[in-house]
């Protein structure tokens, strides 16, 4: 029984790990989003076979769910416990299963915050910690991957097509372009760089497929680019708010815009969204309430290795659709 005077605490506190064990939603989310993943990674055909044999789709499958949800994961348990060190209350980590809907059959997972952070240095730590612990738990991924991929000979390039294009071509010819059912993964300077180490350079008329879980080790550098993304309250939107609020009121408009324009006239139409997301409905970030005069050297450090994360991961055109 609470004295007079002393407040009765109910429930998981700021700063738990929100109860013993992770509710039961959060872990049937986990196991659907597992599933979602295999089937799409089961597909994957890392040769140029017609059609995999079912003990390669399983394999593929294992392998392309397990190294996805490990990135997921690593990134949301970054917030999660960095959350904890600083005495936010935070939820354990939503996975969004998406069987169909999306390439890889997730999109993604996220934490809900009850508690903002009061400080700079609380808002830079937990902004940074998931996109560092994605990248640091990709990188090993793409490594095996790229050494489980397969050097295959160079098949014609197809004709790649943007929302503009497209637009264009019903205009002029009254139909849409074909559209094939493939897409053509951009070359971020981290996977360029991985992959001259690991496979070395190809020679002329050759193509690395790459193997399932290597796809799976560049979707986690996308994921360490689309979350860094100076915007709004992305990752790399809280990073700059704590760096400077005025630059990343300055910045949002346009930098959404530029979002607008890469989904219009480029190949890779998802920009579109993630601008007028940007844009429209998240750009605004809450104030701090408590914040520091002057970042310490480690959060400019902090800083420093998002931003160096940022530049290899990101790529203009991470994923282009293929016209048939």
């Amino acid at each position: 029984m609470a004295r007079e005077g002393e407040e009765v605490l109910k429930g998981p506190q700021p700063g738990t790990l929100g109860g013993l064990r992770p509710p039961l939603l959060n872990v049937a989310l986990f196991v659907l989003t597992f599933a979602s993943a295999f089937i799409a990674g089961s597909v994957l055909n890392d040769t140029q076979l017609p059609e995999p044999t079912r003990a390669e789709m399983v394999r593929h499958g294992l392998g392309f769910s397990a190294a996805l949800v490990a990135i997921l994961l690593a990134h949301e348990m970054g917030h999660f416990v960095l959350s904890k060190i600083h005495g936010v209350d935070a939820s354990w980590p939503y996975f969004i299963p998406a069987p169909l809907l999306s390439l890889i059959g997730t999109f993604g997972a996220v934490i809900r915050l009850r508690s903002l952070p009061r400080t700079r240095a609380a808002l830079i730590d937990i902004g940074a910690a998931g996109p560092i612990a994605g990248f640091l738990m990709a990188i090993p991924i793409l490594i095996v991957g790229l050494r489980l991929s397969t050097v295959v000979p160079l098949e014609a390039q197809a004709q790649r097509w943007s929302l503009f294009e497209t637009f264009m071509s019903w205009l002029e010819r009254g139909h849409f372009l074909p559209m094939k059912d493939a897409f053509d993964l951009g070359s971020p300077l981290g996977m360029t760089l991985l992959q001259r180490l690991v496979v070395g350079p190809l020679g002329p008329g050759q193509a690395l497929a790459l193997h399932p879980i290597a796809v799976a080790g560049w979707f986690g550098l996308l994921l360490t680019a689309l979350n860094l993304l100076p915007l709004g309250q992305l990752d790399g939107g809280h990073c700059l708010y704590a760096a400077s609020p005025r630059l990343h009121r300055t910045l949002g408009p346009p930098l959404a815009a530029l979002l607008v324009g890469l989904g219009i006239f480029t190949a890779f139409s998802g920009w579109l969204l993630w601008g007028l997301l940007m844009g429209l409905w998240m750009n605004f970030h809450p104030e701090i309430a408590a914040p520091e005069e002057r970042l310490d050297a480690k959060r400019k450090a902090v800083l420093a290795f998002a931003l160096l994360m940022f530049a290899v991961s990101f790529w203009p055109v991470p994923l282009a659709a293929l016209a048939g």
